[in-house]
């Protein structure tokens, strides 16, 4: 046997091994495009075997048996182009010149008794020319705008439908040129074992091969899914998931929808927010969902008439859906809907079926890491509470202690000797502790109310300046210097000055009790970008910097701060930030030069005391000297 004999041979039994796959397909899903493509390789594939048959028999060059072959494989372009119609449609007079066509040559060739004649020759090499190569093209091209594993299969047809047709058409050229006839001969089998191969992959790939084709689509729908298990919004992620699974096949869309099965509904995330509730045995998915297992549509708006409208809108006219399930637990369903029926629609289910159950897989960790969050969350909200409770019960039973103590010596001294006059400093330190108690359940108060959103501010025009000067005015009756500095002209804002003055006192006072003994705070206030700035300077032990976003939340109290024995509730800083944000400013801590804390409020001006040139300065934390008396210019 030679070697043209031998890839002859090959040729022969790989194309009829792959019509009775094809036709086996055909006979249990029965679609157009399967008895197509079984109509293309069974042309072939009976050709070949009629050829083998009438060399057995002695038929071999019979004028009916040639020309028979020669119809079976004029059949094939008529195929190619008939696919592809089903693959990506065509003009319908497109298909009529090729059946035209089709029809002619078959005419011709019984018309010449099977003898391969050069207008034979020539006809047929056009007709496989051009009708053969319009479909290679058009599968390119198709190949080109399809996705996934559809894309690798349609390059794979595209590929084989090419090279058939250049194996065909140099077969029949040798016939017109006889002295390339051996050479072309070879090439042509050559050329059909790469056709028969590229075939093989695009119509019968095995399961290995498929296999490798939908791991790289396996794989972009988990790249950007993944991190969708730790995402608290619901919608955003149940909307990314739709859009990674709608990528990964090319299709038109895909939806998620989540079960409840105690309502016996499936809820679906609608594009512009929110959700829409359904019975869980509406629409195509509904069938999945409660049928358990994979539904394919071709015709959508046919196979539910009910809801025709809507998947008409959603430009889905072929829709394929499979449960959501996780260890027999049924969560919801996946449906991937486009505007064409799927050409390889096996393979579409399969890989629905696999990004299903990983979705199943995303959803159940979400589900986990919620409850892991919650369970956090009162981990946290008990471990507060205990520290709280702890710091409360500490702070507020040092003054309470000191009342308490001096109220029952002074009553042992009233008992013993009632002539004795009042001890004036026992009743000051009574009275100084009761006010520290009442601060410290004020501030209670106030955070709830805050938190509860029932604090109610009265605001009011107000210079800024001339509340600070109100504060440092107060501190000097208690003998505490502090350095302001103030531009001359208003900053007039709308404030609830009592609420202004409680933040600005409770930064003075942190910054006595944090601040070097016997330093005193500086205050500066500027203008820039339409707010009034207030910057309250200490230069005392400072803040952490890991820790000065937390500083403003409740109860905490920053980890170098436990040197200073009135520490109070860790209420402070967050009451302060809070009322800031309810005038529409914000608050922030900064380091001080050389050591210390500075922080800065800023509140919106009014707007008819904005300045309309360069903004002042902000004198930053560089105050030269301190200032008592009357309010200065910046230099």
């Amino acid at each position: 046997m030679t070697a043209l004999e031998l890839i002859s041979l090959i040729n022969q039994v790989l194309f009829i091994g792959l019509f009775v796959v094809v036709l086996w397909h055909a006979l249990r899903r029965r679609t157009r495009a399967s008895w197509n493509t079984a109509l293309l390789l069974g042309g072939v594939a009976v050709a070949v075997a009629l050829s083998r048959v009438a060399a057995w028999v002695g038929l071999d060059g019979a004028p009916a048996v040639t020309a028979l072959t020669l119809i079976l494989l004029s059949a094939v372009p008529f195929a190619m182009l008939r696919l592809v119609d089903d693959f990506s449609g065509s003009p319908r007079w497109v298909q009529i010149a090729g059946a035209v066509a089709f029809l002619a040559l078959g005419m011709l060739t019984v018309a010449g008794m099977g003898e391969v004649t050069a207008p034979l020759a020539v006809a047929t090499i056009g007709f496989f020319a051009a009708v053969g190569g319009y479909a290679a093209v058009v599968f390119a091209l198709e190949s080109r705008r399809a996705h996934g594993i559809t894309r690798r299969r349609m390059t794979a047809v595209a590929l084989g439908a090419a090279v058939f047709i250049a194996a065909i058409v140099g077969l029949f050229l040798g016939v017109l040129v006889e002295p390339l006839g051996p050479i072309v001969a070879l090439i042509a089998q050559l050329l059909a074992l790469v056709a028969v191969l590229a075939f093989f992959l695009g119509f019968a790939p095995p399961a290995w091969v498929r296999r490798a084709w939908r791991e790289p689509d396996l794989r972009r729908f988990l790249e950007r899914s993944v991190h969708l298990a730790g995402v608290a919004d619901e919608h955003a992620a149940i909307t990314e998931l739709e859009r990674a699974a709608a990528a990964a096949f090319g299709a038109t869309g895909a939806s998620i929808g989540l079960a409840d099965a105690d309502r016996r509904i499936i809820r679906y995330a609608l594009p512009a927010g929110g959700w829409s509730e359904f019975a869980d045995d509406v629409y195509i998915a509904g069938r999945a969902f409660t049928q358990q297992r994979r539904v394919v549509a071709h015709d959508a708006p046919e196979a539910d008439p009910d809801h025709a409208l809507a998947y008409e809108e959603a430009g889905a006219r072929t829709v394929i859906g499979a449960p959501i399930t996780t260890d027999d637990r049924r969560i919801g369903v996946l449906t991937v809907y486009a505007e064409r029926a799927p050409i390889f629609v096996e393979d579409d289910l399969w890989l629905l079926e696999l990004l299903a159950s990983q979705t199943g897989l995303l959803l159940e960790a979400r589900t986990l890491t919620a409850h892991a969050s919650e369970l956090r969350a009162r981990e946290d909200a008990t471990r507060l509470k205990e520290e709280f409770l702890s710091a409360a019960a500490h702070d507020l039973r040092t003054p309470l202690t000191v009342v308490l103590g001096q109220a029952e010596l002074m009553e042992r001294r009233a008992i013993r000797s009632p002539e004795r006059p009042v001890d004036p400093a026992g009743l000051a330190r009574i009275v100084r502790e009761a006010r520290r108690l009442r601060d410290l359940v004020a501030e209670l108060l106030d955070a709830q109310r805050l938190e509860d959103g029932r604090a109610v501010l009265d605001r009011s025009a107000a210079d800024v300046c001339e509340v600070v000067s109100a504060i440092r005015d107060r501190h000097a009756g208690n003998g505490v210097e502090i350095s302001v500095r103030c531009p001359v002209e208003p900053l007039v804002s709308a404030i609830d000055r009592p609420r202004i003055e409680q933040v600005l006192d409770n930064l003075v006072e942190n910054a006595l009790k944090y601040g070097p003994a016997g330093g005193a705070p500086e205050v500066a206030v500027a203008h820039p970008d339409g707010y009034a700035r207030i910057s309250v300077v200490d230069h005392g032990v400072g803040i952490p910097e890991a820790e000065r976003e937390r500083i403003f939340e409740r109860f905490y109290r920053a980890s170098n701060a436990h040197d200073v024995t009135d520490t109070g509730l860790g209420l402070g800083l967050y009451i302060c930030r809070r009322i800031v944000e309810e005038h529409d400013g914000r608050i922030r801590h900064d380091e001080t030069p050389g050591g210390g804390s500075t922080f800065v409020i800023d509140l919106p001006l009014e707007p008819s005391v904005e300045t309309a040139g360069e903004a002042t300065p902000d004198p930053g934390l560089t105050l030269p000297h301190r200032i008592s008396g009357e309010r200065v210019a910046d230099a």
